[in-house]
């Protein structure tokens, strides 16, 4: 599903993008943005495109050994084209996505193990939102947003399972939403009933890492990719440090700069400083963290999180797009 949904969205994004091989942040096309639609797939009009953008390579790393950690090669989609021509040219990688999601309710996550249930909850919960987005457009308002994606649900198992439930109900992770305060007005945390054969959905215990891999259409949000259950923990590793590697930058050589999302995981995790100095100095780039040494650790700013719309899409996702 998520594979066939980022196809759709490669396909539609506009202006056209085109893979790039680099070894930390590619050079990457923009898109523009979209204008709501009122119904499944209806003829809509694009705006005007904007501007190419560029993702930048903040530590200027050029060579595989400069680096720690892992690699990141991704592309950028900061909107969808979904007029008629566009829509008729995805047709067939549409059918077959509205295919792989009526399967969904001949699953029983019940009878999944721990990684099973993460690996597939993961890709599930993304690629929902991202058929929200795909059905009913990228909405203007804070209210419409929020309502549009928390209500957005499949049919899994004969249940109706929804993004609200399996963030906060089966995954135990909320994700920062615009207008927090409309969400706890008019969509309280959902908790299963008793008896509720949803419940048997939920994995074991929560992994304070899925907040670096859940996403919702966010410019804050971490990378989409594919997660697996034979390496789901691995992967969730891996996603933390693509987060800070792609998310971390120094102002004026004074202080540091770390995403909100990245202060809730250090307070579910119970991180001290030099546990946080520890884990952000094994995500960078080691001549980063040799030129800044003691100095910037004290002078963390945290920012605040971006919900402009926009998808940071893995290569490894990307690559399947020949196949459809």
């Amino acid at each position: 599903m998520i594979k066939c949904i980022s196809a759709i969205y490669f396909q539609i994004a506009d202006p056209p993008l085109f893979s790039y091989d680099y070894p930390f942040s590619p050079i990457s096309l923009s898109s523009s943005s979209v204008q709501q639609g009122q119904n499944d797939m209806g003829i809509l009009q694009c705006e005007e495109s904007s501007s190419n953008s560029t993702l930048s390579n903040p530590f200027h790393i050029k060579e595989p050994r400069e680096f720690n950690g892992s690699f990141v090669t991704m592309t950028e989609v900061q909107g969808l084209c979904r007029d008629k021509q566009s829509l008729d040219g995805v047709d067939r990688m549409l059918q077959h996505f509205r295919y792989l999601v009526s399967k969904l309710k001949e699953v029983d996550p019940r009878k999944m193990r721990h990684d099973e249930k993460l690996a597939f909850w993961i890709n599930v919960h993304n690629a929902l939102v991202m058929h929200a987005f795909l059905v009913y457009g990228i909405p203007r308002s804070t209210l419409k947003r929020v309502s549009q994606l928390l209500k957005a649900a499949y049919n899994i198992g004969g249940n109706t399972v929804s993004v609200e439930m399996i963030q906060s109900s089966i995954l135990g992770c909320r994700l920062p939403r615009p207008g927090q305060w409309i969400q706890s007005l008019f969509f309280p945390k959902q908790k299963f009933k008793a008896g509720d054969a949803r419940k048997g959905y939920a994995i074991e215990h929560p992994d304070p890492r899925l907040r670096f891999a859940l996403c919702s259409g966010s410019h804050s949000d971490a990378l989409l990719r594919l997660y697996t259950p034979k390496r789901v923990f691995q992967e969730l590793e891996v996603a933390k440090e693509e987060y800070l590697q792609t998310n971390t930058s120094v102002h004026k050589e004074q202080k540091l700069l770390l995403p909100k999302n990245v202060e809730s995981y250090v307070k579910e995790v119970d991180l001290c400083p030099s546990g946080l100095k520890e884990m952000i100095q094994l995500a960078l780039p080691e001549h980063f963290t040799r030129k800044y040494q003691g100095k910037l650790w004290k002078k963390i700013e945290w920012i605040p999180h971006n919900f402009t719309f926009r998808y940071l899409i893995s290569h490894e996702l990307l690559e399947s797009v020949v196949s459809f």
